[in-house]
């Protein structure tokens, strides 16, 4: 009796069985790779963009504060003394503090639009800080804001009225320090680890 061509083939041998799971074993790890890779790619775009967009809001916030600058001096938080409008000074934990106007409200809460703000740098975090009046009083506390992180450098200079670049506000020794005066331009420089180096001049409205 002859044995038929399709009895003969009418099943995979061990060894015919062993090399397709061998195949496909290949190919499913191939294609786990292949979706590790993907996965991996989108939470690195998806990290890039918060840095873009945290650099974005931060350099909003800054463009806003300086080009909405107000000559209001404030009060310490005993009364005694009052800081200027506008505050850098060597040897201080903040880099700026300042008055500024706009300070949004879309809730309707009975206050004014004026805003004292203090930016600082806390380790490699820049750090936006206000209060709820302009004239805080001792141990009213500020909201903090952690808005860009990665930060290397933060330096400001200040536009005085003869044309010169000053590390300081108010200048020291200078007409410029009286109550409430204001520079012509604030430059700022931030220098970050994921974009390198933004430098921004806004100019004080008179």
């Amino acid at each position: 009796m002859t044995t038929s061509p399709l009895s003969r083939n009418g099943g995979f041998t061990l060894i015919e069985l062993l090399a397709a799971m061998a195949i496909f074993s290949l190919l499913a790890i191939a294609m786990y790779g292949g979706v590790q890779w993907v996965v991996l790619e989108r939470e690195i775009v998806m990290a890039r963009q918060k840095e873009l967009h945290d650099l974005q809001r931060s350099v909003a916030y800054l463009n806003d504060d300086f080009g909405q600058l107000q000559a209001r001096d404030v009060r310490d938080e005993l009364g005694r003394d009052t800081a200027p409008a506008l505050w850098t000074e060597p040897g201080r934990d903040f880099i700026v503090e300042l008055s500024h106007d706009g300070w949004r409200n879309p809730a309707g809460v009975p206050r004014g639009t004026l805003q004292r703000v203090q930016y600082r740098l806390e380790e490699d975090k820049l750090v936006r800080e206000f209060w709820p009046v302009m004239d805080r009083v001792l141990g009213m506390d500020g909201r903090v804001q952690e808005i860009l992180s990665g930060v290397d450098a933060f330096e400001i200079e200040y536009l005085d009225d003869g044309g010169n670049w000053q590390p300081s506000w108010p200048p020291l020794n200078s007409a410029d320090a009286e109550a409430g005066a204001l520079p012509a331009a604030v430059r700022y420089r931030l220098e970050t680890r994921s974009f390198g180096e933004i430098i921004r001049l806004v100019e004080i409205p008179g």
